[in-house]
């Protein structure tokens, strides 16, 4: 069998010529991945764009070496199953879009694997938060790794989670790399969808004691403190307004951590950006998501998009 293989099941549309923005979403047998399907369909026809659907089959290791503990027709079955998971969901979303381009793509393989290597080639990547069986697809189980790994940025869906839709796009900004790539997709998802943006600025003091970081009496004037902060935040989002000029920012400095921040501002969110904020150190240079993307990824109750540097938008 070879590593991979690629099906057009149904009625697919061949690729259009000069195609500009393509969403791909991850599909499992999971509800969570269904929305995630549902979602990243939404998002291809708002921004006039098409669709692609990937499913990645595999029988994770078992056994010893030689040996072959599962059913002769599993694997046959697991490819069938998935032939007609990718089929019915294209049939179900051309319904409700009939004008959106939807190619569908099934291999044979590890799942981000798969993911990460289709990905190369669109601009946004969906995933659900939770997927369903391991020897079905692990598709829930390495929805960090997806995050942290993809080329471009990843849409993390959340079982139960409700977007608002006339809810504006929220935005973490620390200054970072990742943080300026996340403010570029932000601005112009927000200016796409029509809605305000809040950018979404957190600092502590370098002293921590107790629940709330401060500054030692004397040292450190906390007031000409937040005042830096909130000019550095709007000299952050400066070029960016300059560029999306219709866009509406409402600028938030808050004097805490930014997980319970972004948190809280995603309750009224349809969408919640942050950078990967990763750091090297892990075999091959590998990205790491940071504390606060693990966190809303978690937990956010909005649709949160991780956006790594130099990710197109």
């Amino acid at each position: 069998m070879t590593t991979q293989e690629t099906l057009r099941l149904g009625a697919t549309t061949p690729a259009r010529a000069g195609r500009q923005f393509v969403v791909i979403a991850g599909l499992d047998t999971s509800g969570c991945s269904r929305r995630a399907a549902d979602w990243a369909a939404a998002e291809a026809v708002r921004r006039g764009g098409s669709l692609l659907l990937v499913h990645a089959y595999s029988l994770p290791p078992a056994g010893y070496s030689g040996s072959n503990p599962y059913p002769a027709n599993l694997l046959p079955q697991l490819r069938e199953d998935g032939e007609a998971l990718l089929a019915d969901t294209a049939h179900a979303l051309r319904l409700d879009h009939p004008a959106l381009d939807i190619d569908t793509r099934m291999s044979y393989g590890d799942p981000a694997t798969v993911l990460r290597h289709a990905s190369a080639t669109s601009q946004l990547t969906v995933v659900g938060a939770r997927g369903a069986n391991r020897v079905v697809s692990a598709l829930g189980s390495v929805t960090v790794g997806i995050a942290t790994t993809n080329p471009g940025p990843v849409v993390v869906i959340h079982p139960g989670a409700q977007s608002a839709p006339n809810g504006p796009v929220v935005v973490g900004v620390d200054g970072s790399s990742t943080s300026n790539a996340a403010l570029r997709f932000a601005f112009d998802s927000a200016s796409i969808r029509g809605v305000p943006l809040v950018a979404v600025h957190c600092w502590t003091d370098p002293v921590i004691v107790g629940d709330l970081p401060y500054f030692p009496e004397g040292i450190v004037d906390s007031t000409w403190l937040a005042t830096e902060q909130r000019h550095f935040l709007a000299q952050a989002i400066m070029p960016w307004s300059a560029a999306f000029p219709d866009v509406v920012v409402q600028q938030v400095v808050i004097h805490g951590r930014p997980t319970p921040a972004l948190l809280e501002s995603s309750r009224t969110a349809q969408l919640t950006v942050v950078g990967s904020h990763g750091h090297t150190g892990m075999a091959g240079g590998q990205l790491l998501l940071g504390s606060t993307s693990v966190a809303l990824i978690t937990h956010s109750p909005s649709p949160v998009v991780v956006v790594r540097p130099g990710s197109p938008a």
